[in-house]
């Protein structure tokens, strides 16, 4: 008889598991997992409204300037106005109405020749239109527009009336936009915030101001100056003075933008309170249409108060530079007479 072969074992389902296992991991080791490969983040934020939106902001917020005149309705305004604008302009409404005078309320056309896009990833966001010329020769108008949170919209914050011939610095183009510059930055020549804490000693003391020789002339201070000698030769022969006191607001911060050159514009609110006193028998009374209306029925005294809301935009040299910093606008409103 032949001798019988062995017999082989079965083969078992764990045998096949492990040569399934080893075939995987060759596979593995043939084709290398994909890895994440994102674009790189651009080094400049780009801007957060592109032109298009800017001027529908711009439209919208027009078209509630425009219905708060025709209707004399202040009550319009909030979905698209707010900060010093809103109290300015809800305080022009009243006068206008009262005094059955449009022209009161200050012209802001829309219709823009230069607009700053900003770049600002978080909120407030901040952005800025030169307007066109207004109809009535007066000076174009640098608005300023914010946006307090994401599903909030745009709306006026303020605005400034730019004197005449100056030129404002370059910004970026807006499909580049242009970066917000915080309160306390120290890229600049001053901080903004101190910038305006400097020119409010200089409005209030002139060339007696330790910082008068940091700032170039402007129109405002001209103004200040001449509007006081006349109030005063009016009240000298009662024995009378006027003076004008300027503040910083605390708890509105100021807003700044990136110019070309690394420079800063700012744009502050600020308040002043202008006081006419005369000697104890004399009346002073209100010298303007607007006054006029703010004081109403009252009798006059011998002291005169009037509050103003005021804007102003300033131009802030970058650190290195040997510029002035210099006043390119503002705005000064009445918005409240009082006596004594």
């Amino acid at each position: 008889m032949k001798a019988r072969s062995p017999r082989r074992a079965p083969r078992t389902l764990g045998g096949i598991a492990a040569g399934a296992v080893v075939a995987l991991t060759l596979a593995a080791c043939a084709q290398p997992v994909p890895t994440p490969d994102p674009e790189a983040s651009p080094a400049t934020p780009p801007p957060v409204l592109t032109e298009a939106q800017d001027l529908a902001v711009l439209e919208e917020v027009g078209s509630v300037l425009e219905a708060s005149v025709a209707e004399n309705d202040p009550d319009l305004l909030a979905p698209r106005v707010t900060g010093p604008a809103l109290d300015i302009r809800t305080s022009q409404l009243k006068v206008a109405a009262d005094r059955d005078e449009e022209a009161l309320v200050t012209a802001l056309p829309t219709e823009v020749q230069q607009l700053v896009v900003p770049t600002t990833q978080t909120w407030p966001r901040t952005s800025y239109a030169v307007s066109v010329q207004p109809e009535d020769l007066q000076s174009p108008r640098l608005m300023v527009f914010e946006q307090a949170g994401a599903r909030d919209p745009y709306k006026l914050w303020g605005w400034v009336r730019l004197f005449p011939s100056t030129t404002l610095p370059s910004f970026a183009d807006p499909s580049i936009g242009s970066d917000a510059v915080g309160p306390d930055d120290e890229s600049l020549a001053l901080s903004p915030a101190d910038a305006v804490a400097q020119y409010v000693d200089v409005l209030n003391l002139g060339e007696d101001s330790e910082y008068d020789e940091d700032f170039g002339a402007d129109p405002f201070r001209t103004f200040l100056e001449e509007y006081a000698e006349v109030q005063n030769d009016a009240l000298e022969p009662a024995d009378g003075s006027m003076t004008m006191t300027f503040e910083a607001v605390s708890d509105e911060p100021v807003r700044a933008v990136r110019t070309a050159d690394g420079g800063a514009l700012v744009v502050a609110r600020l308040t002043s309170r202008e006081a006419r006193t005369a000697e104890e028998d004399a009346e002073i009374s209100p010298a303007t249409e607007t006054e006029r209306s703010l004081f109403g029925d009252r009798d006059p005294t011998n002291e005169l108060n009037v509050r103003y809301i005021d804007v102003v935009a300033l131009y802030v040299p970058p650190a290195d530079s040997d510029e002035l910093m210099q006043a390119v606008g503002s705005e000064h409103v009445a918005t409240a007479v009082s006596t004594g």
